[in-house]
């Protein structure tokens, strides 16, 4: 009777936190669940598709940069030879070797999946299930469908409108920055 006993009471210590391992495995998968079909609901895919085109030719357009940066940073190298390394590097094609190879991490599917799996960290990390649940009804309802057609085009209306008008006043302040610069080298 007194083996039976303890095994009752071992058994009753575990029984509650088997439930609440239980109760919290129930509440992730529920979670899980609500972000899968939200980020279907805002073609999450596609979105990360799209940034990651765009920030290979973010790549691409700073790899040109990169290498005459490395180039002008060289230490081994004196002025004469880097002259002579840019006319090698125009002529065998290292340039173009470097536009071509820019930002291919960006364009692999390990990428794609941890963007996904970012986007599950975070939303899981945020939101609820239940407030998962009701942005997905919301992105579902014409006005979500309006909103999410819509986001992209009013974001760079307004990061547009912004550079248009600090813009001029940035570059302007930074070439001004720089003249003043050369000038107190050259003195």
């Amino acid at each position: 009777m007194l083996k039976t006993y303890r095994r009752i009471a071992v058994l009753a210590a575990f029984v509650p936190t088997f439930m609440v391992a239980q109760h919290a495995h129930a509440q992730d998968a529920d979670k899980t669940a609500a972000i899968k079909e939200l980020l279907s609901v805002m073609q999450a895919d596609q979105a990360v598709k799209g940034q990651a085109e765009n920030w290979q030719q973010g790549a691409k357009q700073e790899a040109p940069l990169v290498l005459e940066q490395v180039l002008v940073e060289n230490k081994t190298l004196s002025d004469k030879q880097k002259q002579a390394a840019v006319e090698k590097l125009k002529k065998n094609g290292a340039v173009q070797r470097m536009v071509d190879g820019a930002g291919t991490a960006f364009n692999t599917d390990g990428f794609r999946k941890d963007a996904i799996q970012a986007h599950y960290d975070a939303f899981g990390k945020y939101y609820s299930a239940q407030e998962l649940k009701d942005l997905t009804t919301f992105l579902k309802s014409p006005t979500g469908q309006k909103f999410m057609a819509n986001q992209g085009k009013a974001t760079q209306e307004i990061w547009g409108s912004m550079m248009q008008k600090y813009g001029p006043q940035v570059g302007k302040s930074m070439r001004d920055a720089a003249e003043k610069e050369i000038a107190a080298a050259a003195k």
